[in-house]
């Protein structure tokens, strides 16, 4: 079994990797001007790691909702890093197909 800290560097490679994939990126992209900050220059560079970034972190953050459910009915943490890590999966393979 799988200790919760190689279960979350598996889930933030995860996370990662639907950040560079995800069929959301291309909105994120769209709206820079709102997210990011002046002092960057909009070079294509810039607006794309930012915006795998942001979708990034909003994957590792909607796959952590069911993990919190399923902790706060009683999982023990190992099971939890499970499920969070199982959802962020799913995310990714929804992004895929």
């Amino acid at each position: 079994m799988m200790t919760p800290q190689n279960l979350f560097v598996a889930m933030v490679a995860t996370c990662l990797l639907n950040g560079m994939i995800s069929p959301t990126l291309p909105i994120v992209w769209h709206l820079f001007p709102v997210w990011l900050p002046e002092l960057l220059p909009p070079t294509k560079e810039v607006v794309f790691y930012g915006a795998s970034l942001i979708v990034s972190t909003a994957t590792l953050l909607l796959s952590a909702v069911p993990a919190a459910i399923a902790e706060r009915l009683g999982l023990s943490l190992d099971r939890a890093m499970m499920v969070w890590f199982g959802m962020a999966l799913l995310l990714v393979l929804l992004s895929l197909g």
